[in-house]
């Protein structure tokens, strides 16, 4: 099917690789990425802070998404552990939710939150101090996981526990958003969230560079100005080569 297709849409160059070993010319292969489709935070910090009655005072780590077996949250229990003095909220669903509450039975500072509605959902990760993306040691993903996009928009600064070879990683670089740790490192993780509390100003500093990566490069506009361009490609046989970040971006 796809060596059949006029050309092949990828939401990171992460695939190209894989489709080309598909036998796939290069030279069909376009980047159409994901943007960001959550609006920016709206309410002070402090405020969402205290409803949800985090302490003003205490480091928190936020994980959003999915808890499937792919995400290894294990490792964010096991940061827990060894760091009473930090919550670790794990806020969404999956098939490891109830696991993860087990292994985690006996930790006060382990928090469980059912997914945030979607008005409420920025605010949420922007009152955290710091927001945790989290992948196997086996799992190198090509793609980007939606979460990562929508911690950028929240304006605080990321903590990647993945693999250095993968999309998330390379996103994570790019944007200058975040620090990449070693998957499944416990240890790794929590000095990495040390570091940014023992530096405030250069937490949030880091954490600005999210929103402005978005602006640049995840946008709606952007996103669909791509699709079109592969469209409009696909249909004509001529490639218009666009202005602005989609000229920077292409894959030629």
């Amino acid at each position: 099917m796809l060596r059949g297709a006029t050309l092949i849409g990828v939401i990171h160059e992460t695939f190209v690789e894989r489709v080309a070993a598909m036998g796939v010319p290069r030279d069909r292969v376009r980047l159409v990425p994901n943007w960001s489709h959550v609006a920016a935070p709206t309410t002070p910090r402090h405020d969402t802070r205290r409803r949800l009655g985090w302490a003003e005072d205490r480091t928190v780590v936020l994980h959003s998404g999915n808890m499937g077996l792919k995400q290894g949250l294990e490792v964010l229990t096991d940061a827990a552990r060894q760091a009473p003095d930090v919550l670790f909220v794990l806020m969404g669903d999956g098939n490891q939710r109830d696991l993860l509450r087990t292994r985690a039975a006996g930790l006060p500072n382990v928090e469980f939150r059912p997914p945030a509605d979607a008005a409420d959902f920025a605010d949420v990760l922007a009152a955290a101090d710091v927001l945790a993306v989290t992948q196997r040691a086996s799992v190198l993903d090509m793609s980007v996981p939606s979460k990562l996009t929508s911690y950028f928009v929240a304006g605080r600064p990321v903590v990647a526990s993945v693999a250095s070879g993968g999309g998330t990683a390379e996103e994570v670089r790019r944007s200058g958003a975040g620090e990449l740790v070693p998957p499944e490192d416990p240890a790794a993780l929590l000095r990495a969230v040390r570091a940014f509390a023992a530096d405030p100003a250069g937490a949030e500093a880091m954490g600005a560079q999210g929103p402005a990566y978005v602006s640049t490069r995840l946008t709606c506009a952007e996103g669909l100005g791509r699709m079109t361009d592969m469209l409009d490609e696909a249909l004509t046989g001529t490639r218009r080569r666009a202005a602005g970040a989609r000229e920077k971006g292409a894959l030629l």
